[in-house]
């Protein structure tokens, strides 16, 4: 029997149930259960813990990708830490999540942007994995403060960022100066990457140019426009480096918006790709995606691993020592 916490929240067009994340079922051999079993605890907290998954269904099928991912054969073991910080303003405490390899890191950190449904989603804590096999400190952040045994009206009074372009940049600046104060980490080579709202969250970000404290954003199926709030210079060798890999079957960004997006990256004479992956849906990454009856949504292997490369190569190249 699920042990559902009776939240329900609509997000971009999916209806999420809220679970506590000792419900999943786990698949695989005992073994890997068990470690698997042990890495959720870590990432989600208890019976009563946060949001991770939409139902049981999408679930497992992060966890499968998540398993069978050759990326992380023979990786770890990781560490994970909650990570308490409050925004720019000082009115919210914000909880992330710092994941590394127990082995040590490179000195070198990312900080991974949710979707709007918020920093527990099983799917980040996969790819914070991925990146800390690598050597990555990587900061899941949490641009919504998102209280571990929030009630339900968390929902609605939480979600002021989604629309408060400026008071995300703040959360998303606050979150990189968390992750630079980390022990271990190299201030000056930081990166951020972001899904769907985290994909507009970095690219705002970006837009401060030398002052956003990255070297290199990464917006993956991100929100595209031309950015709301004016844009600094970003032709500085010190501003980011921008990758924004986008589905051109993503009906949620207008092929003006799009362009708007391209013209104002021009326009600050920004260091920037765009990855445009033909017939690919929004949240295209995710391989939960494909179980969304949702037709605005589609999972993609071919695109998620495309966009990964890229996404991996420049950070390779951005966060060189």
């Amino acid at each position: 029997m699920l042990g559902r916490l009776g939240l329900r929240l609509a997000v971009a067009g999916i209806t999420w149930t809220l679970l506590a994340p000792r419900s999943f079922v786990l698949r695989g051999s005992r073994a890997q259960t068990r470690r698997h079993t042990a890495r959720m605890a870590e990432f989600g907290g208890g019976e009563s813990g946060p949001r991770m998954a939409k139902d049981a269904a999408y679930a497992e099928a992060v966890q499968a990708a998540w398993q069978a991912d050759p990326a992380l054969k023979g990786a770890g073991p990781f560490s994970v830490e909650p990570l308490l910080y409050q925004d720019e303003a000082g009115r919210a405490r914000l909880h992330g999540r710092v994941v590394r390899a127990r082995s040590g890191s490179n000195g070198a950190g990312v900080v991974v942007i949710h979707t709007a449904v918020g920093p527990r989603d099983l799917y980040l804590h996969w790819r914070a994995e991925v990146l800390a096999a690598q050597g990555y400190t990587v900061l899941i952040a949490d641009l919504l403060g998102d209280e571990p045994e929030a009630k339900p009206e968390w929902n609605s009074r939480a979600r002021q960022p989604l629309d408060d372009r400026a008071l995300s940049r703040k959360r998303m600046r606050a979150s990189v100066e968390a992750l630079a104060a980390t022990p271990g980490v190299d201030h000056k080579r930081i990166a951020a990457m972001g899904y769907c709202f985290g994909g507009r969250t970095v690219l705002d970000l970006a837009r401060l140019g030398s002052s956003a404290g990255i070297v290199a954003a990464v917006s993956f199926h991100g929100i595209l426009d031309d950015g709301v709030i004016a844009s600094e210079d970003m032709s500085s060798p010190d501003a980011p480096r921008v990758l924004i890999c986008h589905g051109d079957a993503d009906p949620f960004i207008s092929a003006a918006s799009r362009a708007a997006c391209e013209a104002q990256l021009r326009g600050a004479n920004a260091r920037w790709d765009m990855l445009v992956l033909g017939g690919v849906r929004h949240g295209f990454t995710n391989p939960a995606q494909a179980l969304n009856p949702n037709p605005s949504f589609g999972y993609c292997p071919r695109a998620a691993a495309v966009s990964w490369r890229a996404a991996e190569e420049l950070l390779a190249e951005m966060l060189k020592p």
